[in-house]
């Protein structure tokens, strides 16, 4: 047989990657005294226990049902509740409501709920939860950001549930790396997974994001995970998001809605229920958008003035910036308004972030009627994708959009040529 043997490499806390010596400075991420040295044992082949094969016939699954929290959106997200043994990773911006939330699932779920801790103290978890809810009675606190010391009191418990915030700030001791390094947070997502898996335990990380709105750490955690889900909101303004980036038991067209109160959250599925008006100022365009089953009426803004500078300023708010500027150009070249010498302001209404090309229509409507001081119908949805050669596109799921829409009393007009006449003429203007 045999025998361990101990092997030395040195690894960067910063990117992770590995280096046969130790250096100053790291050749892969540009980073300083970030390459640590790190020893492991390794066994040989006849060490190692064989694999077991598995028939798929024999596996009994009966027992693997969602986990319905009663939180409408929530369930709705997650395809209809969690499932045991899933771990999900749910990120957003630091004050967005992930903690409050996920306290809330914690309260509903029935059965034993582990609250894992590395940011807040006992003291000021109990204060957001009496805020929140009275009845945590299931829910235990575990205040060790330490896996090393509470992964075995999982293995003896057996909890339904587990809740870690975040992921960032948990730490293996046995495991060298600061909290929140790429080889710490691999290293312990692999073990909580390992363990949510073998003991059907359902799992919730919380990740922080970076600047640019993406979890925080190896992009391989996204992969390891269940479900990636964001929570999105203006932090002026109630309303909340929840978006599915990646989901292994469910739709990730679905999208959840949320009011933030001084009780929590809020399930809001009345959002996006606009009813029509016959006039809106100018400036004004009203667009519908599908997100997963459900149709949701928004509003785009917009505001034109003449540039006090130079170079006139392009600013939006929910809205994608270089498709604002492509907009502008079809404008320009399509529609004859110049706005070289324009400020154009754009925003879409209740802190929703507008993606899908269908609203394209609705965003030069807004642009023109504000250009051109010429207000719209408020009783219209404008729909349609525009190229850049001005030609409207109708994808094939605007047809239950028209339906949706026509049910809350709004008209569609069918039109394929991109001209002021059309747009301004009555305002009626839909696909």
């Amino acid at each position: 047989m045999l025998k361990k043997k101990t092997k030395k490499i040195f690894i960067c806390g910063e990117c992770g990657n590995e280096f046969s010596r130790w250096s100053g400075q790291c050749s892969a991420c540009g980073s300083w005294n970030s390459i640590k040295e790190t020893t492991f044992d390794t066994v040989g082949e006849s060490d190692v226990e064989q694999a077991e094969i598995i028939y798929l016939k024999n596996v009994d699954n009966s027992k693997y049902k969602r986990i319905v929290t009663g939180i409408e959106e929530f369930d709705l997200v997650l395809g209809g509740g969690i499932v045991p043994g899933e771990v999900v990773l749910l990120g957003g911006d630091p004050g967005v409501g992930k903690s409050t939330l996920l306290w809330q699932v914690a309260c509903a779920i029935k059965g034993k709920t582990y609250y894992i801790s590395g940011e807040e103290s006992p003291q000021q978890i109990k204060m957001r939860a009496e805020r929140i809810s009275r009845n945590f009675g299931n829910v235990m606190l575990i205040d060790d950001p330490d896996v090393a010391s509470w992964i075995k009191t999982l293995e003896e418990h057996k909890p339904t549930f587990i809740i870690i915030d975040s992921i960032q700030t948990i730490y293996d001791s046995t495991v060298a790396g600061a909290p929140g390094s790429i080889i710490q947070i691999k290293h312990c997502a692999n073990k909580i997974i390992r363990v949510a898996k073998s003991l059907s335990i359902a799992t919730v990380l919380v990740g922080h994001v970076t600047k640019e709105g993406e979890v925080a750490g190896p992009k391989t955690l996204e992969h390891m995970v269940d479900g990636v889900f964001y929570l999105e909101g203006e932090k002026m303004q109630n309303e909340r998001f929840l978006r599915s980036n990646k989901n292994r038991f469910g739709s990730t067209e679905e999208m959840g809605v949320f009011v933030l109160t001084e009780k929590g959250m809020q399930s809001a599925s009345d959002f996006g229920r606009m009813k029509p008006e016959e006039i809106i100022p100018f400036g004004l365009s009203r667009t519908a958008v599908l997100e997963g089953s459900r149709t949701y009426i928004t509003e785009v803004q917009a505001l034109i003035q003449k540039s006090s500078f130079g170079f006139p300023k392009r600013n939006c708010v929910g809205y994608d910036l270089n498709r604002l500027l492509m907009m502008i150009a079809v404008i320009s070249n399509h529609l004859g308004v110049d706005l070289s010498d324009k400020d154009v302001f754009l925003s879409i209404s209740d802190g929703y972030k507008l993606k899908d090309p269908l609203s394209d229509l609705a965003v030069i409507s807004a642009i023109l009627s504000a250009a051109l001081k010429k207000p719209l119908q408020g009783n219209a949805i404008i729909m349609g994708e525009v190229d850049l050669a001005g030609r409207i596109h109708i994808p094939s799921q605007a047809k239950k959009i028209i339906k949706d829409v026509q049910k809350i009393g709004y008209k569609a007009k069918t039109f394929k040529n991109l001209d002021q006449k059309s747009i301004l003429s009555s305002g009626k203007t839909s696909i």
